[in-house]
């Protein structure tokens, strides 16, 4: 324990010696042994707490996923990847199709699909792969079409990734004042409308298919918010709270996944942090993951019982980060950050 002070206060001046009387109070009250066995108690428990978060973060990215408990049907089990063209869709298709599944394409552009399904046939010859054309930033109802196919599907529809989303209109960073208000109808059809939709109209499907699960891609400008993307980033935000609310009503009509995942509709989201894509060419450098690891690892989280994960361990470590910084200064990197990427886009238009 530490030693006890002793000091005369009243060997100096009146001020002095107030501060100095003062303060030996407190410290000699700090240095009594309760306190100090206090301090230790608290000390160590703290310390246990920290180890044992990080021991959860890291095991949330190595724990064995729960995907193949979905591919159960005896006539095939099929999932349904929308925006399945480019980018994380494809690597999604990739990595379903290799984990057994059959796959339904969607996406908006008839010969690339074409031309996709013919080469994945050839990759995964034993897979069933089919595709459907509907253009998500309608509102004409596009995902009447969705709905028509999978009921056509030879076999039973058990895995829906809600991935389509973007910004289907250019310029992709504009001010929010100078946004035309179809372009913002567009965005928040493909982002938020078009997959409620789907889900809504697809949701007996898979609770008749039960065990099924339900994957909505998020963003991380969902949860921190971006200029000259605001419309895109609050739609983001919207499937945050789509998926905590669905995975919520899941368990209140009885649906939640039992422990050993062969009955229920799971219901999970990603944060996904930036990925590299045909869509998005801005690097930052170590946070930065491709298309194939962040598909491979928001599969890799089915199973883990939170409604919310992140794909990838460097994009965890990204928002640890970030929500340790004063959000003054936060706002004022990302400011800084997009202000830089919109200065190139205007230059190259």
């Amino acid at each position: 324990m530490p030693p006890k002070l002793n000091i005369d206060a009243t060997a100096h001046s009146p001020t002095i010696g107030l501060i100095l009387h003062y303060g030996q109070i407190l410290y000699n009250a700090w240095a009594g042994d309760a306190v100090q066995l206090s301090a230790s108690v608290v000390g160590t428990l703290l310390i246990g707490y920290v180890v044992a978060q990080l021991g959860l973060s890291v095991w949330s990215f190595i724990r064995p996923s729960k995907i193949q408990g979905y591919c159960h049907s005896e006539t095939g089990s099929w999932a349904l990847v929308t925006g399945a063209s480019d980018g994380i869709g494809r690597a999604f298709v990739d990595e379903l199709l290799d984990r057994g599944f059959n796959v339904l394409l969607h996406g908006r552009n008839p010969e690339k699909l074409e031309r996709i399904q013919k080469e994945l046939a050839q990759k995964y010859p034993r897979r069933n792969i089919h595709f459907v054309v509907a253009d998500a930033s309608r509102s004409d109802h596009p995902e009447t079409a969705v709905i028509e196919k999978v009921q056509q599907l030879p076999g039973k529809l058990t895995v829906l990734v809600n991935n389509v989303g973007g910004i289907p209109t250019t310029p992709t960073l504009l001010e929010l004042r100078k946004t035309e208000a179809a372009a913002i109808d567009a965005q928040i059809n493909v982002n938020a409308r078009f997959p409620t939709q789907l889900i809504a109209a697809l949701l007996p499907t898979l609770r008749q298919n039960q065990p099924s699960l339900i994957l909505n891609c998020g963003s991380g400008g969902g949860i921190i918010g971006a200029p000259f993307i605001a419309t895109y980033v609050a739609t983001k935000a919207y499937i945050h709270t789509l998926t905590l609310a669905l995975k919520a009503e899941m368990a209140a009509e009885g649906y939640a996944p039992d422990k050993k995942y062969i009955s229920g509709v799971e219901v999970q989201g990603f944060i996904i942090g930036n990925t590299r894509s045909a869509g998005n060419k801005a690097e930052m450098p170590f946070f930065t993951i491709s298309a194939a690891e962040c598909a491979k690892g928001c599969l890799a989280k089915v199973g883990s019982g939170k409604a919310l994960e992140l794909p990838h361990w460097r994009q965890a470590l990204q928002m640890g980060i970030a929500s340790l910084v004063p959000e003054k200064y936060m706002r004022g990197f990302l400011a800084s950050e997009m202000k830089k990427r919109k200065m190139e886009q205007d230059k190259e238009q």
